[in-house]
C-alpha cells in the first residue's frame, strides 16, 4: 500500500498532445478534501492497489471494495475504483485466490483497475462524511463532536434543530432525509430532542461525547446490543439508521470531487457510480 503526497505528473513538451489525467492526480484531487493526516492511526487510507501513475477514462465509485464493484469496474473498463471502505484494513499474509478476497485482487490486478480509498479521513475532513450528514439532517450551529487534541476535526459533529421535535417524529424524518428504508430508536419516542449529535459509519462508542456536548439523540450505524443499553441507562437516546446507509454521503462527496476535478481540468474522465446498499433485507413474519 502506498501513502502520502503523489509525485507531480510529468509534463509534455510544447507541441506534443496533452498529458492524460493519472491515478495520482485524481488522489490528489481527493486528498486536497480528505488529507491522508486526518484518518484514524488504526485507518488505511489511499492507494490500495495499483500504479499511480496509471492512465485513467473511467472511474468506479463505491462505497465498499464488493464483488460487485470489482465486476462494475471490469465491465466498464475503469483503471480506478474508489470506495469509502478500504481494501486492506488488517496485514495481507498470503494471497490465496481461492477467497473471495485472493479473487478480488487477482481480478482487479488483471484488470488493470487500481483501488483508491478515503475512509476515517473523509468522516473528518471539513465538507465530508460528516458535515453533510448533518446538513442532510437539517441542522443549524454545527460543530465539532468534541475537542481533538491534536487540532485534527472530529469524527462526529453536532448542531441544533431549527424547531425542536419528539423523538419518534425525528427518527422519521431522519430516516427519510438519509434514504434508511427503517430505522433502530434508543429512548423514548415521546421525549423532546432539539441538540443531535451525527456521526456516520460505526459511531455508538460516541455517546457519551455527545451528551457532554449537551445533545438528546446521536444518529449513527451498527449500534451495540451493550451500547444501546448504556445509552438507553444514562438517558441519552440513539438513531440507528444503519451502517450503509450513514455512509452514502461518502459516495456522493467521492463521485463529485472527482468528477468536479475531471471537469475543471477539461480531462474527460468518465465517473460512474454503485448504488450503496445494506448487506441484508428485513424478513417480513407475517
Amino acid at each position: 500500500m502506498l501513502h502520502g503526497s503523489f509525485p507531480p505528473p510529468i509534463a509534455l513538451g510544447a507541441g506534443r498532445a496533452a498529458v492524460r489525467p493519472t491515478v495520482s492526480e485524481a488522489a490528489r484531487a481527493i486528498e486536497a478534501l480528505a488529507p491522508l493526516s486526518l484518518a484514524e492511526s488504526w485507518d488505511r487510507p489511499g492507494l490500495q492497489l495499483g500504479d499511480p501513475q496509471a492512465h485513467l477514462s473511467t472511474v468506479v465509485v463505491a462505497l465498499d471494495p464488493s464483488p460487485a464493484a470489482v465486476t462494475l469496474a471490469l465491465a466498464r473498463g475503469a483503471e480506478l475504483l474508489v470506495t469509502h471502505h478500504p481494501l486492506f484494513l488488517e496485514p495481507l499474509h498470503r494471497l490465496d485466490l481461492s477467497t473471495p478476497q485472493g479473487r478480488k485482487i487477482r481480478d482487479l490486478l488483471c484488470g488493470g483497475v487500481a483501488v483508491y480509498a478515503a475512509h476515517t479521513n473523509l468522516d473528518r475532513a471539513r465538507g465530508g462524511v460528516n458535515d453533510r450528514l448533518a446538513a442532510r439532517l437539517g441542522l443549524e450551529e454545527v460543530e465539532d463532536l468534541g475537542a481533538e487534541p491534536d487540532g485534527r476535526p472530529a469524527l462526529g459533529r453536532v448542531g441544533r434543530l431549527a424547531t425542536p421535535r419528539r423523538l419518534g417524529e425525528f427518527a422519521r424524518e431522519a430516516a427519510r432525509a438519509l434514504g434508511a428504508p427503517t430505522a433502530r430508536v434508543v429512548g423514548d419516542p415521546d421525549r423532546r430532542v432539539e441538540r443531535v449529535a451525527v456521526c456516520g459509519g460505526s459511531g455508538a462508542s460516541l455517546w457519551p461525547a455527545a451528551r457532554e456536548a449537551g445533545a438528546q439523540v446521536l444518529v449513527t450505524g451498527d449500534v451495540r446490543h451493550h451500547a444501546a443499553l448504556d445509552a438507553r441507562e444514562a438517558g441519552m437516546a440513539l438513531v440507528d439508521v444503519g451502517h450503509a446507509t450513514g455512509e452514502r454521503v461518502a459516495v456522493e462527496i467521492l463521485a463529485g470531487v472527482v468528477r468536479d476535478w475531471g471537469e475543471a481540468a477539461k480531462r474527460g474522465v468518465r465517473v460512474e457510480v454503485l448504488e450503496v446498499q445494506e448487506p441484508w433485507s428485513p424478513v417480513p413474519i407475517s
